[in-house]
């Protein structure tokens, strides 16, 4: 018999702006994701700049992630606090 897992909502697991802004100002480096051409997720670790409500990263253009962003600008960054 398959064992049932229950997931807890972590819907309620939010920072209010001044703490995401500290967040933000007090790391300088996420995880960068996007999907592959066949839809597998990818990510890679690197520094950011964030200026005027942006996050700034940079990548030669020859890096697979580039054409992946052209192809589907759907992306997401993570940012810890550890």
């Amino acid at each position: 018999m398959a064992e049932r897992f229950t997931y807890d909502s972590v819907s309620g697991y939010t920072l209010d702006d001044a703490d995401e802004r500290g967040l933000i100002e007090a790391q300088d480096e996420c995880t960068f994701m996007w999907t592959s051409k066949e839809g597998w997720p990818a990510g890679v670790t690197s520094h950011y700049l964030f200026h005027e409500g942006f996050f700034w990263l940079s990548a030669t253009s020859h890096r697979g992630r580039v054409k992946a962003v052209e192809r589907d600008p759907r992306v997401a960054i993570s940012i810890s606090s550890k």
